[in-house]
């Protein structure tokens, strides 16, 4: 007896000593994709941290001396109170990341790739994920500020980063897993897919009498990398700064993609995209990745309060050029006429597809249901 008792003590003195964390991701419950959407003053910086502790990095914002105030026409802006490779590293420190595994360049327009040779200083990259080379040519007559801070100028300074490691360029169609994320490239190189997705192809009636439009803001925009990412029943769409005149390739006249539960605003929210057919994307939440005096442009903010089933419209910074358009403050993370304290949101993404944004600024979350039903890859 004093044996059979011996033994079952021992059995729970080991099960003890079993460390929490070793059982993390056997349970459903725990299964959390985070998402930081990182404040470069209007640049663009996403991080992901999957719940098999795998990152992706999507964009490294400005380069240290720009990405603050708008200058006069013809300056370089003064730097930020921290610079875009900073606030990227004090995001990943706060998710625990010490190395991106994956770091997608949607392309290379400065507010883009510039953070880049800052933040490789500060963090290793083991993948590097582009379009393929650089196509938007130094204009003849550039001045001194559009020199430095063209793709051409930037692009060889990715090329230099990628070598000796692991290097992939996609084309629309591809796919990519990393841990339990499913990555589906929508857009590169200025094609987007041919067919359909698996549950898309619906008529989509918003493209009657839509023009094209001629501004595009650079031939990198329209290469912009474009990517749908599923975490079990989420669908998070990010495409980068594509085009107005390539949404409509995806968007008309079917919907190539089908409903999205998470969507970032495309361009900033700079009227270059967001063409009224983006509606059938029908997001429950956007993000929007402006600055003060970039994007979030009227006609934008108008076609995304209308998408049908939007619950939630976040943005990085309140707009300095059209407040009257910023909607409820408790959604912007930066509010003007305050210390620029560089707040991102954040997104927790569980399994089962509850999706919990949450305002640092003033703690406020609000949590929306995936629609979509679990992916069968």
């Amino acid at each position: 007896m004093f044996r059979r008792y011996s033994a079952f003590f021992a059995a729970l003195a080991l099960l003890a000593a079993i460390p929490a964390q070793s059982k993390g991701h056997k349970s459903v419950s725990s299964r959390e994709l985070k998402i930081t959407v990182v404040d470069v003053e209007g640049g663009a910086a996403t991080l992901f941290l999957t719940p098999e502790g795998k990152s992706l990095l999507i964009d490294t914002g400005w380069p240290p001396d720009m990405g603050g105030p708008q200058p006069t026409p013809g300056e370089l802006p003064p730097p930020p109170a921290s610079s875009s490779a900073d606030r990227i590293v004090a995001a990943a420190t706060a998710m625990g990341i010490t190395r991106i595994d994956y770091l997608e360049m949607t392309h290379y327009h400065v507010d883009h790739v510039g953070g880049l040779q800052s933040l490789l200083k500060k963090l290793p990259v083991d993948t590097f994920i582009d379009h393929g080379p650089n196509q938007q040519e130094l204009p003849p007559n550039a001045n001194a500020r559009e020199r430095a801070t063209s793709p051409a100028t930037l692009y060889p300074g990715w090329v230099a980063a990628y070598q000796g490691h692991h290097h992939i360029t996609v084309h629309a169609g591809q796919t990519l897993k990393i841990g339990s994320l499913h990555l589906q490239f929508v857009a590169s190189a200025g094609k987007v897919i041919n067919m359909p997705l698996p549950g898309a192809g619906e008529l989509n009636p918003l493209c009657t009498h839509i023009a094209q439009k001629a501004r595009t803001g650079g031939e990198e925009n329209v290469r912009s990398l474009g990517t749908l990412i599923t975490f079990s029943k989420t669908r998070i769409l990010d495409l980068g700064d594509l085009t107005w005149n390539k949404e409509l390739e995806l968007l008309c006249p079917v919907n190539k993609i089908g409903k999205v539960d998470v969507y970032f605003v495309t361009g900033h929210g700079m009227d270059l995209s967001s063409s009224p057919p983006t509606a059938a994307f029908d997001p429950l939440v956007a993000l929007m990745q402006n600055g003060p005096r970039k994007g979030g442009d009227p006609d934008v903010v108008r076609t995304v309060d209308q998408f049908p089933a939007l619950e939630g419209f976040w943005r990085l910074h309140a707009n300095a050029q059209y407040p009257e358009m910023d909607g409820d403050p408790h959604y912007i993370a930066n509010l003007n006429g305050e210390p620029d304290h560089a707040y991102p949101l954040k997104l927790v993404i569980t399994w089962d597809g509850k999706i919990t944004v949450t305002n640092p600024r003033n703690g406020m979350s609000r949590t929306y249901q995936a629609r979509a039903t679990e992916a069968g890859y």
